[in-house]
């Protein structure tokens, strides 16, 4: 369903045990380095545990795959078998014919030999039992005497056995030792951590055909907490959140999806409530009514003075200098912000003045007196007050000219249509119906689509982009055309509006994009030691751009090699600019250097060229 808006050739997230989207961690590496030598040194058992869905049939498929052709393998997955069915099974697994009421000493002869003529051959035969936690105790006893099997100089048989880590358990039993002392490698496959879980998504996504990241780093967080680091969890939740992401129509995966996704498919335990014992019952009731008590008894002891509710603040906690001067404070004019809220939605917003900062005041309190201000004011002063409090949610939405905005355009800030608005600044006529993805069509006119998740990242790009802003637990799209420290211009719908860029910020859910246009130089990823044939149309731009920003580099611009005086003339001219001085060449210069060199094509959120 959302493989096309995403650009994908097939599902990324399949819990199917495919080898091609195995990624090797740490973890699976070790993992297969175990397996690898316990095949080469002959031994008889190979043991490899982990928790359900760590990735331990898909890496015994990667082993079959890698496998030479003289090594013969006899695979079973179906562990719960009897005796007889178990040496059934391994003949059936090697071709080898065998009658329906053949016994089992019978059976065991025909395997032995078949295993004599393969080694004679020089094949070497290995057999894998999956889920082998299953095995009952006397199938165990059956498979240790298959590897009694064997010449004056080796064994004939191989055995693998893969399982969770009960297995360990079973192998640890005092009547099963003879069989644990025949264990020549062993190996527990753990979770992945943090970093390789952004690693593990990022690679499936690229082997799915994506060619970009579709998961914040908050996604990615929240992805981790919720499946402990086991890849077939992170596979089904990812899968999910994906399919959540495109119902929202969001350009990325972010937390919101991935909890959302995470309530569809995981079952939420429910943890039950401790019991209280009668004793300890009837102790806290007796607390209560002692608390009661001693209430009253201070209420009516000291009914003459003034009270400081909860979050309001009373005269007597105001400084000298604030109950006097012009702007005098009165016992009436302290509120909370709720109740500032419940003023102005009742067209009370005349009586508002200022919102006075005072350390005498506790975090939340707004403190009002006698002249309006206008919306912008009031919402930035009220901001302070709402930074004393995080804990306390403040409705800014009553004055909020960019809320009655997105409130009243709900039709015009679609994905189609900040997509259709922000392409024709790059002279890109989007149809009013999109049928294929918005950035395929605009890659066929030359524009690009890039992601933006951090407010940073937005002005090192500095380029219009369409910002996904919550208003009242919808989604909207607006497109912020220009930027400074404190203001931005947005476009909402077909009315722009000057915004501040705290309100801006504090709406916004992380979730952009912006377009730009890649030259002739490409827009491939360069650095240091990278040897390629359209490296010379990018130390061209690179050294005209150096020299329009009067940095004094002049290169040579025939050479295919990305040598150590490219690296320090990028460097430079990414230090003039801001952007994070490594002195590689990626999106981010890229879309510096076009700002640099053409300037009148490029639309720009502020000028940083001189």
């Amino acid at each position: 369903m959302y493989l096309d808006y995403f650009g994908l050739v097939e599902r990324p997230f399949s819990i199917a045990p495919d080898p091609q989207y195995l990624y090797m961690s740490a973890r699976h590496k070790e993992a297969m380095a175990h397996l690898t030598y316990g095949l080469s040194q002959g031994g008889c058992f190979i043991v490899l545990t982990g928790e359900v869905g760590t990735g331990k049939t898909t890496l015994c498929r990667n082993l079959l795959d890698d496998l030479p052709d003289d090594v013969e393998v006899a695979l079973i997955l179906n562990a719960n078998i009897n005796e007889q069915e178990l040496l059934q099974t391994v003949c059936d697994e090697l071709k080898i014919e065998y009658g329906e009421h053949d016994s089992q000493k019978r059976l065991l002869d025909q395997i032995n030999t078949h295993l004599l003529k393969g080694f004679a051959n020089k094949q070497q035969t290995v057999l894998i039992i999956d889920e082998a936690q299953l095995l009952k105790r006397d199938v165990l006893e059956q498979i240790r005497l298959l590897t009694n099997l064997e010449t004056t100089k080796s064994k004939l048989l191989q055995i693998i056995l893969i399982g969770q880590p009960e297995l360990n358990d079973v192998l640890t039993r005092n009547d099963l030792r003879q069989l644990a002392q025949r264990v020549t490698a062993r190996y527990h496959l753990g979770s992945l951590d943090r970093r390789e879980i952004e690693d593990y998504v990022n690679f499936r996504l690229r082997v799915a055909g994506c060619r970009k990241p579709l998961f914040t780093k908050q996604a990615l967080s929240q992805l981790h907490k919720s499946t402990d680091g086991i890849p077939r969890r992170i596979n089904v939740l990812a899968d999910h959140a994906l399919l959540s992401a495109y119902s929202k129509t969001n350009v990325m995966v972010d937390a919101k999806c991935v909890k959302a996704a995470a309530k569809e498919v995981f079952i939420q335990t429910k943890k039950r409530a401790p019991r209280i014992s009668k004793p300890l019952l009837y102790g806290a009731l007796s607390l209560v009514v002692l608390c009661l008590n001693l209430g009253l008894w201070w209420f009516f002891s000291h009914g003459d003075e003034p009270v400081a509710r909860a979050g309001v603040a009373a005269p007597s906690q105001l400084s000298q200098s604030q109950q006097s001067g012009p702007n005098k404070i009165s016992q009436g004019d302290v509120q909370t912000a709720e109740q500032l809220i419940d003023n102005l939605n009742a067209d009370q917003a005349s009586s508002v003045t200022t919102i006075i900062k005072s350390d005498a005041i506790k975090p939340g309190t707004v403190v009002i007196a006698d002249e309006p201000l206008d919306g912008a004011e009031l919402f930035d002063q009220t901001a302070v007050a709402i930074e004393q409090s995080p804990a306390r949610v403040f409705n800014y939405d009553a004055f909020s000219k960019l809320g009655q905005a997105l409130d009243a355009s709900a039709d015009l800030t679609s994905r189609t249509a900040a997509f259709r608005a922000l392409a024709a600044a790059w002279d890109v006529d989007l149809p009013a119906q999109l049928i294929q993805p918005a950035c395929e069509i605009l890659l066929t006119n030359g524009v690009d689509c890039l992601s933006v998740t951090t407010w940073a990242q937005l002005q090192r790009f500095n380029r219009p982009a369409i910002l996904v802003l919550d208003q009242n637990n919808s989604l909207h799209r607006v497109i912020v055309f220009k930027l400074d420290a404190n203001t931005a211009q947005v476009l909402v719908g077909q009315n722009v509006l000057n915004v501040s860029v705290a309100e801006l910020r504090s709406r916004w859910t992380n979730n952009g994009i912006t377009f730009w246009r890649p030259s002739e130089a490409g827009k491939q990823f360069l650095q240091q030691g990278d040897q390629s044939n359209g490296l010379p149309a990018v130390r061209e731009r690179i050294s005209r751009a150096s020299q329009a920003a009067q940095l004094g580099f002049s290169l040579d611009v025939n050479g295919t090699l990305f040598d150590q005086a490219l690296n320090e003339a990028v460097r430079t001219l990414q230090l003039k600019y801001a952007l994070v001085s490594d002195g590689k060449i990626g999106s981010e210069t890229y879309l510096l250097i076009n700002e640099i060199l053409a300037p009148e094509q490029t639309p720009t959120l502020r000028s940083r060229v001189e």
